[in-house]
C-alpha cells in the first residue's frame, strides 16, 4: 500500500509539473505549499531563455526578477539563499549585510528576495517546488513594509495629483491636469494650480523623462495665447487680462520645456501658465535659469542628462505682492509697467514679488533637491553661473518663503532628507 502511495505521490507531482509548463500564470493545487496563503507559478527560463521566458513582478511591484544564466537576477533586487526549506519557517528577515545581487539556482532550496518602491520596501520569500527542463516551479509569499506618508496627496480622478512633481493640493484652489497622448499612452503634459482670487496660478508643475526631454522633429512655438479650456469659464484669463500693462506674458512652464510634441508646445500657451513678469527679468535673468534646469532634465539641445528623471516646479510666489510697483522702462507693449498697492496689474492680475523653481532629481532611486528664488525686479543683464548658485536654497528655505509644501508625495523620511540638505555639489552645472 506504502508501495503504491508514492507512485500516486510521484504521478501528481509529475502532473503539477505538466500543468506549470502549460501556463505561465499563477496558478495552485498542485504543488504543495508551506505557507497560509502562499501561491505558485512557474518561471521559464532555466535551460534555454529562446523556449520560452517569464518573470516575477507581484501586482505592486515596479520591476521583475527572472532567471539569468541558472540563476535568480533582477537589476532592482538582492536576494539571500536561506537554510530553510519552508516558508513558514522563514520569519526573520536576512542581515543587510548578507544580501547580494544573484543566487544560484537551486532545486528545493529557498530564498529571500528584495526590492522597493517609493511606497514600500517590498519582499519576497519563496522556494523552488522543482526543475523540470525549462522550468523552475516556485511557492511565493510577499510581505511589505509600508513607508508613512502623512503630507501626500489624495488620489484624483486623474491619478496625477500622486506625481512625484505635484506639491500638496490647496482645497481652496482649482486642480488642473493638461494631459495628452504620446504613442498611444495618456500623460501629463503639465499640471497647475489655480488661484482664482489672485487670478494667477499657485504653481506649474511638470517633469522630464525620456519621452518629455525629446524635442519632436519641426516642434515650435506658435506664439497662439489662448484661454485654459479645463477652467471654469468665470475663472479665465483672457488676453484682455494681459493686453496693454507693461509686463510681458511670461510662461511658467516654459515653451522650451515641453518640445517633444507640438500640442504640448501649444498647450504651454494658456494663459493660466502665464505670469505678469518685468521685461528684463522675463529675458535674459529668469531664462538663466531656466535654461540650467532643462540642461539637468536633458531637454537643452546638444546636453546629455545623467539624471534619469527631474521633477520642476515653476512659479510666482503669491503670498507676497509686488505692491505700488513703476518701472523705470518700458515694456514690450511700450507702457511702463505699474501695479497697485494691493500688487496687481491695472487689469487686476497679481503681480509677484519673487520667482520660484523647487527641483528634484532621480537616478537609481538617489534623489536630490534644489530649490531657486529670485525678486522680481529689472534686470541689466544675465545672471553669471555663480549668481544662479547664489539664488540656490533648500527646498525647506523655499517651502518658508513660499507657504507650499514641494514634494510631499515623497514618503516622510526621505522628504525629510531630501528637502532639509542644498549641496551644489549634487549637480552639475
Amino acid at each position: 500500500m506504502k508501495k503504491l502511495s508514492n507512485i500516486l505521490g510521484l504521478w501528481l507531482l509529475m502532473l503539477g509539473m505538466v500543468a506549470c509548463e502549460s501556463s505561465d500564470a499563477p496558478y495552485n493545487g498542485y504543488i504543495e505549499t508551506t505557507q497560509e496563503g502562499a501561491a505558485t507559478l512557474v518561471l521559464k527560463g532555466y535551460e534555454n531563455p529562446q523556449s520560452g521566458f517569464t518573470v516575477f513582478e507581484p501586482e505592486g511591484f515596479q520591476t521583475p526578477f527572472y532567471i539569468q544564466d541558472k540563476a535568480f537576477y533582477g537589476k532592482q533586487y538582492t536576494f539571500v539563499k536561506s537554510s530553510s526549506t519552508r516558508l513558514d519557517e522563514m520569519k526573520t528577515r536576512p542581515a543587510d549585510d548578507a544580501w547580494q545581487t544573484e543566487v544560484p539556482v537551486i532545486d528545493g532550496a529557498a530564498y529571500w528576495a528584495r526590492t522597493a518602491t517609493l511606497a514600500a520596501d517590498q519582499y519576497v520569500k519563496f522556494r523552488i517546488c522543482g526543475i523540470d527542463g525549462n522550468n523552475v516551479t516556485i511557492e511565493y509569499a510577499v510581505e511589505q513594509d509600508v513607508r508613512p506618508n502623512a503630507n501626500a496627496n489624495v488620489k484624483d480622478e486623474s491619478g496625477y495629483s500622486l506625481n512625484l512633481e505635484i506639491p500638496r493640493l490647496n482645497e481652496a484652489n482649482v486642480f488642473v491636469a493638461h494631459s495628452l497622448k504620446v504613442n498611444g499612452t495618456e500623460m501629463l503634459n503639465y499640471a497647475l494650480e489655480w488661484d482664482d482670487t489672485k487670478k494667477h496660478s499657485s504653481w506649474v508643475a511638470f517633469s522630464f523623462d525620456a519621452t518629455t526631454r525629446v524635442a519632436g522633429d519641426g516642434v515650435g512655438r506658435k506664439d497662439k495665447f489662448i484661454v485654459d479650456p479645463l477652467l471654469p469659464e468665470a475663472m479665465q484669463v483672457t488676453d484682455a487680462h494681459h493686453k496693454s500693462d507693461g509686463f510681458d506674458r511670461g510662461h511658467i512652464c516654459g515653451s522650451a520645456d515641453r518640445l517633444f510634441t507640438q500640442e504640448a508646445n501649444d498647450q504651454t500657451f494658456y494663459f493660466s501658465n502665464m505670469s505678469p513678469m518685468i521685461h528684463s527679468f522675463n529675458s535674459p535673468y529668469w531664462a538663466e535659469f531656466e535654461e540650467q534646469v532643462r540642461k539637468w532634465g536633458g531637454a537643452e539641445r546638444g546636453v546629455t542628462t545623467t539624471y534619469s528623471k527631474l521633477y520642476v516646479v515653476k512659479g510666482g510666489a503669491l503670498n507676497e505682492l509686488l505692491v505700488n510697483y513703476t518701472g523705470t522702462k518700458k515694456g514690450g507693449d511700450q507702457i511702463i509697467p505699474t501695479t497697485d498697492e494691493n500688487g496687481f496689474t491695472i487689469h487686476g492680475l497679481a503681480c509677484p514679488k519673487y520667482y520660484f523653481m523647487a527641483v528634484l532629481s532621480e537616478t537609481d532611486g538617489v534623489y536630490h533637491a534644489i530649490g531657486f528664488l529670485a525678486e522680481h525686479k529689472e534686470y541689466s543683464k544675465a545672471p553669471t553661473a555663480d549668481e544662479v548658485k547664489a539664488r540656490a536654497v533648500s527646498i525647506d528655505d523655499l517651502e518658508e518663503k513660499t507657504g507650499i509644501d514641494f514634494f510631499c508625495n515623497l514618503p516622510d523620511d526621505l522628504e525629510n532628507t531630501v528637502e532639509s540638505d542644498m549641496n551644489l555639489d549634487d549637480w552639475a552645472w
